[in-house]
């Protein structure tokens, strides 16, 4: 009897949205078009250069087996810290390097594989869930705040963040090992490319609609709000990216650091699409990205204490959103260079001991 009773709450709810959603969109037709092109040129010139090359090296990284390679060798390490099998730590550090959408496809990936149990699966993908050093440092702190060591005290701060969260998730989280882990065999990377350029360009079409439709709610926000920090909030709550183009210049670096951690609905909802059948449950992942945000927020002010930035790189800025400066091909293809680089070298390392 409860359970048709808030069956039928959600039904109404759900119904109260949505006929809210629709008398906005015709109320604010242009505005609700201004932030649909500001999106789309946002994906184009900033998202898709920037992240879909890191997104198929992870899928396949995933998809041929060499996460499961890499890792074994710490695997006692990633047990003490996280309560998770070696392969929950390529997970994390591939979400470290490529940015909020990988980690959450990755581990429902190693899940579909049969490499790791449903439960650990859920537990990495709560985990994983952090911003990359080149939105961080690139767009955030060269970019927008002018000086790249505020872009490098907010990746140390998001890196502590995902750490101190994970060790929270695991000693919380239940988990249960997979008895018999299923290995991938040769014959099963004979499409590796394809596949993996298949699951990038799917996990990129998620991650592109969830952000133009936020932007076109932040964009009737802006139209309907009676206070401009109250659409500041807004924004950074719904859509990271346009938050902290918003935020930066007005606010200190540690309120931007909680938003950083705690991701935004944006990158929520590109985190349960890229989960694809992997089940979540979605208020503990809520309350753990805002456990994610408060320590992000908290490391960032230690570390200000322990290197001061200038506070000049505050003053107020109306630059537009231009895409250049965040992130090009070159730099693109750096952190893909990179990140094979470090792949290589654990990889040797593995093979040496």
């Amino acid at each position: 009897m409860k359970d048709k009773k808030l069956f039928r709450y959600r039904k109404i709810i759900t119904l109260i949205m949505m006929a809210g959603g629709c008398y906005l969109c015709l109320r604010y037709t242009q505005e609700c078009a201004d932030g649909i092109k500001k999106g789309i040129l946002f994906c184009m010139e900033v998202l898709v250069p920037s992240l879909y090359a890191f997104m198929a090296l992870s899928a396949a990284v995933i998809r041929s087996g060499i996460a499961v390679s890499i890792t074994r060798p710490f695997g006692r390490i990633t047990r003490f810290l996280f309560r998770l099998p070696p392969s929950g730590l390529a997970v994390i550090l591939l979400s470290i390097l490529g940015g909020y959408p990988v980690g959450a496809r990755c581990a429902a990936m190693l899940f579909e594989q049969g490499n790791i149990s449903r439960s650990d699966a859920q537990k990495v993908a709560n985990i994983a869930i952090c911003a990359g050093p080149g939105f961080l440092i690139n767009y955030v702190g060269s970019a927008l705040l002018g000086n790249r060591q505020s872009g490098v005290i907010l990746l140390c701060a998001e890196i502590t963040g995902v750490l101190l969260t994970g060790v929270i998730i695991g000693r919380t989280m239940r988990s249960a090992p997979l008895p018999h882990p299923r290995f991938l065999s040769g014959s099963q990377s004979h499409h590796l490319l394809i596949d993996s350029v298949t699951d990038a360009s799917r996990a990129t079409f998620h991650m592109c609609g969830m952000v133009v439709i936020c932007t076109a709610m932040i964009t009737v926000i802006e139209k309907i709000s009676p206070d401009e920090r109250i659409t500041d909030i807004a924004s950074a709550v719904i859509e990271i990216t346009e938050g902290c183009h918003r935020l930066c210049g007005r606010y200190p670096l540690y309120m931007i650091a909680f938003f950083i951690g705690f991701g935004g609905i944006s990158v929520h909802l590109q985190a349960y699409a890229g989960m694809g059948d992997l089940p979540i449950n979605k208020g503990l992942f809520f309350l753990y990205r805002i456990i994610q945000g408060i320590i992000t927020a908290a490391a960032a002010y230690s570390y200000l204490m322990i290197f001061p930035v200038d506070q000049g790189v505050f003053n107020s800025t109306n630059a537009q959103l231009t895409i250049a400066k965040s992130a090009t091909l070159a730099g693109s293809g750096a952190l893909v260079l990179s990140s094979l680089c470090f792949i290589g070298s654990i990889h040797r390392r593995g093979g040496a001991s």
